[in-house]
């Protein structure tokens, strides 16, 4: 998988609310207005015939300016170059062809050489929500193109790159979630309970039975709350294969969407195994400890633990 390489980056909106953009993205095509600007003219290409011509248009020297840069963008723009727009919740991107610009009943435009992609090189969507904040705001942009200052965030978003800050902040997260494990097995048992209860309510499910209870087979029970559907929850601070076993097939489903079997210091069996129960999930200390971070108890934790 070839790295993709970028010159220059620039964003256009194609047309006045995105108007082309089903038209361009699906005939492969770089959409622009200037409609006063003739075809000759940007193909000799004849910068102060187009600057005068804009100057009719704008009595503001900077519009006429800024326009003139923007149109010489788009004209003299090569392969080595990204553009990218935004459609359908979807960040695309392509690469201009050889072919001068030409005119459709539509507008003007430039032939992109592989069309539109709104993918990175392994094929993953670019939805929004994975496009970083200083390439989304882009899309409040007034005019009609701009360069993107950041070509190295929309370089690395392509190639399914990460950022420095991702990688420190993962290494960080991850020897959090490393101390945890190590944390929560030195918590008393109750604190323990208490600790998955508060993360499971973390979740939005709620408590429909009372920690302590003298239940015989489960420590909590759990509804979700937009389906109403239940769940159970079993903790121990030590467990092996036979215990899990025990409890899994123990269980029924009648009732219950689940059964969650919490264990915060496993066996070596129980830590290597590769369960069939359809119904049962085993939650080990690493994934325990995922979850504690993300509901934001590591404080709580560190109280415990202090």
């Amino acid at each position: 998988m070839a790295e993709e390489t970028i010159r220059n980056a620039h964003y256009i909106k194609l047309g006045t609310g995105g108007k082309w953009a089903h038209s361009a993205i699906t005939e492969g095509k770089l959409r622009f207005g200037w409609s006063a600007i003739p075809l000759a003219d940007l193909h000799a290409p004849d910068w102060n015939a187009i600057r005068n011509r804009l100057a009719l248009e704008h009595r503001h020297k900077g519009t006429v300016t800024s326009d003139t840069e923007r149109l010489r963008d788009i004209v003299t723009s090569t392969s080595d170059d990204v553009w990218i727009t935004f459609h359908d919740s979807r960040l695309w991107w392509g690469r201009l062809s050889t072919d001068p610009v030409q005119e459709d009943a539509l507008s003007k435009y430039r032939t992109l050489l592989n069309g539109w992609r709104n993918d990175d090189v392994t094929g993953t969507s670019l939805t929004m929500t994975r496009v970083p904040g200083v390439i989304a705001q882009l899309q409040g942009f007034r005019a009609t193109v701009c360069s993107v200052r950041d070509a190295d965030a929309l370089r690395r978003l392509i190639n399914a790159q990460s950022s420095p800050a991702y990688k420190r902040l993962e290494a960080s997260h991850s020897q959090v979630v490393h101390d945890l494990q190590a944390a929560i097995r030195g918590l008393h048992w109750k604190d323990f309970e208490v600790l998955v209860d508060l993360v499971f309510r973390h979740a939005g499910w709620r408590r429909r039975s009372m920690l302590g209870e003298s239940m015989k087979f489960v420590d909590l029970e759990l509804v979700e709350p937009i389906t109403g559907e239940a769940y159970q929850v079993q903790v121990k601070s030590k467990a092996s294969v036979n215990d899990f076993e025990e409890y899994a097939q123990r269980f029924s489903a009648e009732g219950c969407r689940r059964l969650y079997f919490v264990v915060h210091s496993p066996t070596a069996d129980l830590a290597a195994l590769e369960h069939d129960f359809e119904d049962v999930e085993l939650v080990l200390p690493q994934r325990l400890a995922t979850l504690v971070t993300d509901a934001g108890l590591v404080g709580w934790v560190l109280d415990k633990v202090r």
